[in-house]
């Protein structure tokens, strides 16, 4: 099949949040022709289109333009509440220039690229809303959280993405999620909707461990830091969390991992006992330094694939039920890791965690198991690709039926 593939950023590096359109896209490579027209962060660098050109026939990114300051972003933000951004506008009359050249077959859109897919549409083409994570959910939850000066605009954000959610969900042939935690943010008990979880999936050759032991007395937090819910999730664990351990294990250590920490969290980061590296070519050796993995998320939406790269590497993990409830799988299994409701369930765990470990530092090799039963991308693309195929089955059934009763 002809798939035109729409992405809301540019799926690679691999370290961004959008990895998973890089793994669907390669899967779905293997049996159909893909085209990709994604919008990009004005930092896009051909090279990053050339990681998708082995998997594409062809590649385009539309990037945004660069903000001079905080408050031209705010102001592009608040623009985007009433009309589509300039690079949605680009994509969508490129979308209509391939309508008039070719014939897709099937169309795949998340919520922000929505806007872009009208022109096909119009000459019914089927859409896969890739509904990915619950914005809605995860804006609603960041508002309890936010200083009160922030909270307007963010309802106001709520309610623009609820609206595209329930029209998307309204317009397309069929929704995926990433994890039935997401569904049931976004539909509530309605089963009545055509959907599909396709979760994230995990690099299994590329998260594997090295040493045969855990680290000693080191907690381990690693995601994008420029991300509002890591970074209040690390500076939860610094300012709240660690003291309360150190009180009972005084030399255990706290290694905060990725790219873009704000001021705040690298000031923080200045304690004793705490490292906040900022980006890092590879998170694995920082792993294979912990001897547990802490995911205090307060907030979000979606799948922590951190929490599974960390499972894959054989980690022990103690995590939010935010955290945890996005690895529950569609047939009810759930993580084989440790859930913490608030600071105390937190301290408790993880110095519970940090004194078997001393004792048996062997890995975790059931929640490697779990993410290679559950988490793997070839089966996310499998499920991708029956979905795709059924979309397009029932999209020719109305023009077969027709056929029949012309001939009749």
């Amino acid at each position: 099949m002809r798939v035109l593939y729409l992405t809301n950023n540019f799926p690679y590096p691999l370290t961004s949040g959008y990895l998973r359109h890089y793994f669907l896209i390669k899967e779905l490579s293997r049996w159909h022709e893909v085209t990709l027209l994604s919008l990009a962060k004005p930092h896009f660098r051909d090279e990053h289109a050339r990681a998708l050109e082995p998997f594409a026939e062809a590649v385009m990114a539309f990037p945004a333009p660069a903000q001079p300051s905080r408050w031209h972003k705010g102001a592009r933000r608040l623009l985007a509440l009433v009309r589509p951004r300039p690079e949605v506008l680009k994509m969508r009359a490129v979308v209509g220039r391939l309508a008039a050249e070719k014939q897709y077959d099937v169309v795949v859109s998340g919520k922000y690229t929505f806007p872009a897919v009208e022109p096909l549409l119009r000459r019914g083409v089927p859409l896969v809303a890739d509904m990915c994570d619950a914005t809605s959910a995860r804006i609603r939850r960041t508002a309890q959280y936010a200083p009160w000066l922030k909270r307007p605009f963010l309802a106001l954000e709520y309610l623009h993405v609820r609206q595209i959610e329930r029209q998307l969900m309204r317009v397309a042939d069929h929704s995926i999620f990433i994890s039935c935690r997401d569904r049931e943010d976004v539909l509530g008990a309605d089963t009545r909707a055509r959907t599909t979880i396709v979760p994230n999936g995990v690099d299994l050759a590329y998260w594997q461990r090295s040493a045969p032991r855990l680290g000693y007395r080191t907690i381990v937090f690693t995601g994008a830091m420029g991300y509002r819910p890591n970074t209040d999730a690390a500076l939860y664990l610094i300012q709240e969390i660690l003291p309360a351990v150190e009180r009972q294990i005084p030399d255990v250590r706290l290694l905060i991992v990725g790219k873009e920490p704000p001021p705040a969290l690298r000031q923080a980061g200045q304690r004793p006992n705490v490292t906040v590296t900022g980006f890092v070519e590879d998170v694995r050796p920082y792993l294979e330094q912990a001897t547990v993995f802490a995911a205090p998320l307060r907030f979000g939406a979606g799948m922590q694939n951190k929490v599974l790269e960390a499972m894959a590497m054989e980690v022990p993990v103690v995590a939010s039920p935010l955290a945890a409830d996005g690895l529950r799988t569609e047939e009810g299994h759930v993580p084989p890791l440790q859930v913490a409701a608030d600071t105390g369930g937190f301290v408790e765990a993880l110095v519970r965690t940090l004194q078997e470990r001393e004792a048996n530092p062997e890995p975790d090799r059931e929640a490697r198991r779990f993410v290679e039963r559950h988490f793997v991308w070839e089966e996310s693309g499998a499920k991708l690709d029956r979905v795709l195929r059924l979309v397009c089955q029932r999209a020719r059934q109305p023009l077969a039926s027709t056929a029949q009763g012309v001939a009749g």
